[in-house]
């Protein structure tokens, strides 16, 4: 047996380090060996030496770029680096030398995923299952995409396959969990989730799916429990390193309390930093700089500070973590008080916001954001509305015969959104943080809700115990999304 084929046997074996030690080896010999410069690369990406691993592949390449595989691990490596670019490029290049390798398909199809480019993802794959249709890997990249794309009755289908094929992968069982929630299969998503756990007791994001679940369900004390999962999430290693407060006394202390998901989120949750206050303590809000005029609004906010900005406290909470030491808490007085109101007058028309898109990196955002033209069904000579739309959806245009005053390009901040809201006889939103702002301002606000909606909303009912002047309008399974519309314009012409 050669040094090359001992290294590649150890290789197999998953003898890496074993491996690695002779692949230079016989490059100190042989610095033009190309398949030893490729594996020495693949040695240096399986223990997560990614960085070093691109010129190792890249030797391989010079020496003979003709190689499909050397491009597919170059696309592997820096896809692990968030190089999606040179990742594609690397991958397309495999897969045109070699349009028969599976595998380089199926790893540009979970490129193309990471980059939401679905439907370029969804292409690539189903090229890979065509030339292996039993690949488990691609078929669950296949159901994955499919979930994002809403397309959840085919992906439920390919997650069951994939989990037949593979019945002790974790990561298999909980995105299926996802699935059949999307299809409106509560219980079996519960235990899809819960089967995950059963497999792998720390796969955190089926603790957080099952805790999702139990929130729609409004089981809260098991759901605010599991919720704080989310924590073990290697973004929050930082955070965790200290023991964060869990409602001891903390009367005379210094309490950080840190927005750590989005912008609706923080609105939601900062509430509780009244009550924190409550108990005796100095509370300093950490958030994104568009909530700070906003939050230092809120009553028992003694400062607020940018993300990543050193402050003395001592203590520290997670702002969605509060719910498990206070509960739901509900009002209806405004817990963000309202600024004076910006805009003109009306000439006697009823003032209705609308909010249209949300974020669209958002894990829901195709089933939640609609188009500006959905709302044709509410236009009446009876109404101003009033475009608080930002980003690019904002230059949506309007439907015909809608007075429509575009404000949201002029906001800098929430604080700008908020004078807005507060000149508002109503707003009409899809489920955004603007939504979430309206609803801590106390003003009346008809919520649009896709069939499979957020945890927070619950599964079913009009009213919602987070914001009391908030009405729900939910789209009902298997309903086309224009029914939401025309109840809205019934409602809308009964004020």
């Amino acid at each position: 047996m050669s040094e090359f084929d001992r290294a590649v046997a150890d290789h197999r074996a998953g003898r890496i380090e074993a491996a690695a030690d002779i692949y230079r080896g016989i490059l100190d010999e042989n610095p033009a060996h190309a398949d030893a410069w490729h594996l020495l690369g693949l040695t240096l990406h399986q223990r997560g030496h990614n960085t070093s691993a691109v010129p190792a592949i890249h030797r391989a390449l010079l020496l003979d770029p003709r190689v499909a595989n050397y491009h597919n691990s170059l696309g592997l490596v820096l896809h692990r680096l968030v190089d999606y670019d040179g990742a594609v490029k690397a991958l397309q290049t495999a897969t045109a030398l070699d349009g028969d390798d599976a595998d380089a398909h199926n790893n540009l199809g979970m490129v193309y995923t990471d980059m939401r480019r679905f439907t370029d993802a969804e292409n690539a794959l189903r090229k890979s299952l065509g030339i292996r249709p039993e690949n488990p890997g691609a078929v669950y990249n296949l159901g994955r995409v499919l979930v994002w794309q809403g397309d959840a009755e085919e992906a439920v289908g390919l997650l069951h396959k994939a989990c037949a094929m593979d019945p002790r992968n974790p990561t298999y069982r909980n995105t299926l969990g996802v699935a059949l929630a999307q299809i409106h299969e509560f219980g079996a998503a519960r235990e899809a989730f819960e089967t995950a756990i059963s497999i792998d007791p720390a796969q955190v994001d089926a603790h957080v799916n099952l805790a999702h679940s139990l929130l729609l369900d409004s089981e809260y004390d098991r759901g605010w429990e599991t919720h704080e999962w989310r924590l073990r999430r290697p973004e929050f290693a930082r955070r965790m390193s200290v023991e964060p407060w869990r409602g001891e006394d903390i009367s005379g202390q210094t309490i950080l309390l840190w927005a750590e998901q989005g912008l609706g989120d923080a609105i939601q949750f900062i509430r509780y930093a009244s009550l924190v206050a409550d108990r005796g303590a100095r509370v300093i809000v950490e958030c994104p700089a568009a909530l700070h005029d906003l939050f230092r609004t809120v009553r028992g906010v003694a400062d607020v500070i940018a993300p990543g900005v050193a402050v003395p406290h001592d203590a520290h909470a997670a702002l969605l973590s509060l719910p498990l030491l206070f509960g739901v808490r509900s009002s209806s007085d405004p817990y963000i008080p309202k600024p004076s109101p910006v805009l003109p007058e009306s000439g006697g028309r009823l003032r209705v916001g609308l909010v249209w898109a949300g974020n669209p990196m958002h894990a829901n955002d195709r089933n939640r954001s609609q188009s500006l033209a959905s709302f044709a069904p509410l236009v009446s000579a009876k109404c101003i509305f009033h475009g608080l739309q930002a980003g690019a959806a904002a230059s949506d245009s309007e439907p015909e015969g809608m007075l429509l005053l575009r404000l949201g390009d002029g906001f800098h901040s929430f604080a700008d959104t908020a004078a807005a809201l507060s000149a508002l006889d109503l707003l009409i939103s899809v489920d955004t943080s603007v939504a979430h702002l309206a609803g801590a301002l106390a003003i009346p606000t008809w919520l649009i809700l896709p069939s499979s909606p957020d945890w927070r909303w619950g599964r079913d009912g009009e009213t919602t115990p987070w914001y009391p002047s908030m009405r729900l309008f939910r789209q009902l399974a298997a309903e086309p999304k224009q029914k939401v519309f025309e109840r809205l314009a019934k409602s809308l012409a009964a004020l």
